[in-house]
């Protein structure tokens, strides 16, 4: 069997979804041509598919090294890394393979991708429009333009948009997935739970589509709704404008104290958000099903650690017993570091997040402990806890 055959089998066996069987067809391949730089691309590929990431991405470095002029094998490192949420790096990645090969729409609507997920709106259609100068039918940059004009304000086109990418290939659940996002954003949360649904039909392990699907439900929440419709707006403005408002905001309701609760809404919307909506979803009954195993498990961390500091807080108020209220102002506060470290994709910053929940629980447990014996080191211990808590507050949320 020659190289082109080998390629094209393990290439076949990936798009009829048998990422282990195209595993196992690379390696053996492999064994007869172990410095052939293509086929180590398409076992990356199919060890992404089998969300085997960190070896996915040893995997298309040992390609680029056999062939540094091999753009496809860029591509796949930056398709590895953008899974791994290492978006500068995957950024890089694509730029390469640009660098190689500026004539490949694909590569093209990655880059669009990475500029989208960075919030820099005008780059991601310059990527999605060079992707269809060089294909004009290509339906995946027509619906990253589509997401840009429609973030943009530019309904009209990017409905225009989406109706030629369904011309092209009326069955493309990347394209009614694109459909349900826009939909979304314009805060018609029926309709684009309909397309997400029509995605995942034809293709049922579609986690762009599924996610779209959760956001979808969770927005038939009025409250959830106008959060979601903020935060998309915020995108639209560049990091720095978007720390200013909200630090802007604080200062604001400090000044009006009237203010005041609608910042506190926003600040706790935008830490609990998604786990407190997903652990509503769990009462829907396509919403227990959309959830991942990840969205599940942090639900239940979430609710474990909110209902346990309620019921602290309480019998502490009802039973005027102060280390039992301070328990439940304790897990209240914990709530921070567990869903910010949650919510944090890169190693290093989970890491950080983690170590300084554990120091968060230290002065907590402290305090607890302190306030039970009635020991004068109480008061500076909880004051300890709350100023670390709100600390962990600026500093995470104007990290994230």
């Amino acid at each position: 069997m020659d190289s082109y055959q080998s390629i094209s089998r393990v290439q076949l066996l990936l798009q009829h979804k048998r990422p282990q069987e195209a595993e196992q067809e690379a390696r053996r391949q492999l064994r007869d041509d172990p410095d052939n730089s293509y086929l180590q691309c398409m076992l990356a590929l199919a060890l992404m598919e089998l969300a085997r990431l960190p070896e996915a991405q040893t995997t298309a470095q040992q390609a680029i090294h056999l062939d540094p002029e091999n753009s496809f094998a860029f591509y796949v490192l930056s398709a590895t890394l953008q899974r791994q949420h290492e978006l500068p790096a995957a950024l890089k990645a694509i730029e390469e393979a640009l660098a190689l090969d500026p004539e490949d729409a694909d590569y093209q609507h990655v880059l669009g991708q990475l500029r989208f997920q960075q919030g820099q709106l005008h780059a991601a259609l310059r990527a999605a429009e060079a992707g269809l100068q060089v294909d004009p039918t290509h339906v995946d940059c027509l619906g990253l333009r589509a997401r840009c004009l429609a973030r943009l304000g530019r309904h009209d086109e990017a409905s225009a948009d989406l109706d030629e990418a369904l011309r092209h290939s009326p069955s493309d659940a990347g394209t009614h997935a694109d459909m349900g996002w826009v939909a979304l954003e314009r805060g018609r949360a029926k309709e684009a739970a309909g397309h997400f649904r029509e995605a995942l039909h034809l293709n049922p392990t579609s986690d762009y589509a599924r996610e779209g699907l959760v956001s979808a439900l969770k927005a038939r929440f009025w409250l959830y709704n106008g959060f979601y419709r903020f935060m998309v707006w915020t995108q639209t403005l560049s990091p720095g404008t978007r720390q200013g408002l909200f630090i802007g905001l604080f200062l604001l309701s400090r000044v009006v104290p009237g203010l005041l609760p609608l910042y506190l809404v926003l600040v706790y919307m935008s830490w609990f958000a998604e786990p407190l909506f997903n652990s509503l979803l769990r009462f829907n009954r396509y919403g227990r099903f959309a959830l991942s195993e990840a969205d599940t498990r942090y639900s239940n961390q979430f609710l474990a650690l909110l209902l346990s500091a309620l019921a602290l807080l309480g019998a502490g108020r009802y039973g005027h017993l102060s280390p039992l209220t301070t328990a439940g102002i304790v897990g209240l506060g914990l709530l921070f570091p567990l869903v910010g470290t949650q919510r944090q994709w890169l190693p290093k910053r989970r890491q950080q997040s983690k170590w300084f929940g554990w120091g968060l629980v230290a002065a907590g447990v402290l305090a607890i402990g302190f306030d039970a014996l009635a020991l004068p080191a109480e008061g500076p211990l909880f004051m300890t806890f709350l100023g670390g808590t709100l600390v962990y507050v600026w500093v995470m949320g104007l990290r994230s």
